[in-house]
């Protein structure tokens, strides 16, 4: 039953606003139905967003492929395909195998982690050297307001090299950098937990959990609880902090964009009024009062900023910096510096399957990174 698999679909998109899957589906389900007009105007939705949708070589999705009324919208998805924005690389190294998701600027160095190994590499003069490494993969850091101490969220799960045979682990975990020791480590309970982005406010620490989607925080007293959490929310990524508001703006893969008062806890969705495609975010940043974000749960994936009302609460537009550059291997993370976004182009998560094992036949690129104008 087509027709009632399409409102079923629908029911599931308001709870999944940005999931392209259930969008397409949905799709597919008014075409078997029979309800061509439906079909397409969901297609035409996606395209006006500047999106595509990859359709599979299926026996359905064939026919729709050779449906005449699909023809201009299915162009405009290879159009939106297409890359978009120059390629600026900052460097590119030698290293493969790193898997790289944290990164901060230190000073006159660039930090990165690595999500496979747990090591903790410092850059400086385009060459790469292991300063520590931790007892899990790293996924985002954060700096002490001094410098003299590097915050680091870490899992032993997903590609997380020595993970086999070890329950699941999530922690905060503090860095001397002067003295190259941990200092300490807070491990994270209560039901399964998988600590995605950090941000700092000083020394209190905020980290989303992907796996139960909630914001945790770290106090001075090195206990972690769970600061918030929604029914709205699926699939937490990135953060970005505003500390003159004492705000903290989210991103969830699947729901969109949410902001948490951080003196009364409340939970407010970003207003779309226009309908942009504000899903997909991973990493997450604040500039001059818009919001960078690296959207590798997209397709294509891009590197957007988000223009923000004065007060903070409405998307009034989304400008796509670049887009499906040859280069890139998944953005993720990365940071603002000055007026450029600098940002891990080659993480190559796609070359590693859900256990973490290499994929047959992938191809790593070399660790790159990469930059845009914010101008």
């Amino acid at each position: 039953n087509y027709s009632a698999a399409a409102l079923s679909l629908d029911d599931a998109q308001s709870f999944r606003p940005y999931s392209l899957f259930l969008t397409r589906n949905r799709m597919l389900a008014r075409y078997l139905s029979g309800d061509i007009a439906g079909a397409l105007a969901i297609a035409e939705t996606v395209a006006e967003r500047g999106l595509s949708l990859e359709l599979p070589a299926t026996d359905a999705f064939d026919k729709l492929r050779a449906e005449a009324a699909f023809t201009a919208v299915l162009k405009s998805f290879d159009e939106n395909a297409k890359p978009k924005g120059e390629a600026s690389i900052v460097v590119s190294l030698a290293e493969r195998e790193v898997l790289p998701e944290a990164i901060i600027k230190a000073g006159d160095s660039v930090l990165i982690g690595s999500v496979r190994s747990g090591a903790i590499f410092e850059m400086t003069a385009g060459s790469l050297s292991a300063v520590a490494a931790l007892d899990g993969g790293v996924f985002d850091f954060a700096l002490s307001p001094d410098g003299a101490r590097l915050y680091a969220v870490t899992n032993n799960q997903l590609a997380y090299e020595n993970a086999a045979g070890r329950p699941a682990e999530a922690a905060f975990v503090t860095f001397d950098r002067a003295g190259g020791v941990v200092t300490s480590k807070t491990v994270v309970s209560g039901g399964g937990v998988l600590l995605g982005d950090l941000e700092a406010d000083g020394d209190v620490l905020y980290a989303t959990d992907s796996l139960t989607p909630r914001i945790f925080v770290l106090g001075a007293d090195g206990v972690a609880e769970s600061l918030v959490s929604d029914r709205r929310f699926v699939n937490l990524q990135g953060l970005a902090l505003d500390p003159k508001r004492r705000r903290l703006y989210v991103a969830d893969y699947l729901a969109g964009l949410f902001v948490i008062d951080l003196n009364t806890k409340a939970v407010t969705q970003i207003a779309n009024p226009k309908g942009v495609h504000l899903g997909g975010v991973d990493g997450l940043y604040l500039y001059k009062g818009d919001l960078i974000g690296v959207q590798n749960g997209t397709s294509p994936q891009r590197i957007v900023r988000i223009d923000l009302d004065r007060q903070g609460l409405t998307a009034r537009g989304l400008t796509v910096l670049q887009q499906a550059l040859p280069e890139w291997s998944e953005p993720t993370h990365g940071f603002v510096d000055g007026d450029r976004f600098i940002y891990i182009a080659t993480s190559n998560w796609p070359a590693y399957d859900d256990a973490g094992k290499l994929r047959e036949g992938a191809v790593l690129q070399p660790l790159r990174l990469m930059a845009v104008d914010l101008n």
